[in-house]
């Protein structure tokens, strides 16, 4: 699956956790990622297909207890997931990195203070596993005659 995929490269390339954005649970240790797909389904071929390839949108976020540390972990992950080795090592897994967009502050207001964020959206393109149910039709009558398929 893409969002276990993703999750493990975070991991194996900074060592941080990463969570769902909106995730309700208790908040990981500084520091640590998030990720939303805020697009996820850009389509790229004009006609329904069987395995159809289509982008996504993913953001990115580290989170910190300084902006310094948020700002070089992104811009470390983001350099990382542009290498030819990472690259290869989705690729094996049917992901492909488009684009990465600049870093952004992200930083947000809590109850007492900032909570430290930069982020970056990344855009994948994957393939669609959908494969349609046809009907096969292995015999047919026609005219009181019996044909069947071989």
């Amino acid at each position: 699956m893409l969002v276990d995929l993703l999750i493990a490269q975070i991991k194996n390339l900074t060592g941080c956790e990463t969570v769902e954005t909106d995730y309700s649970g208790p908040q990981p240790t500084y520091p640590f990622f998030s990720y939303k797909i805020t697009t996820p389904y850009i389509q790229i071929v004009q006609q329904m297909t069987e395995h159809e390839p289509f982008e996504l949108t993913v953001s990115i976020n580290a989170h910190a207890d300084n902006t310094i540390q948020s700002l070089q972990l992104a811009t470390s992950l983001a350099k990382q997931l542009k290498t030819e080795q990472v690259r290869q090592k989705l690729r094996i897994e049917s992901v492909v990195v488009v684009d990465i967009d600049s870093m952004t502050n992200r930083s947000a207001f809590q109850s007492d203070d900032y909570e430290r964020i930069t982020g970056f959206d990344i855009h994948l393109r994957v393939v669609d596993n959908f494969e349609e149910d046809t009907l096969q039709v292995n015999k047919v009558n026609l005219d009181g005659k019996s044909i069947k398929k071989e």
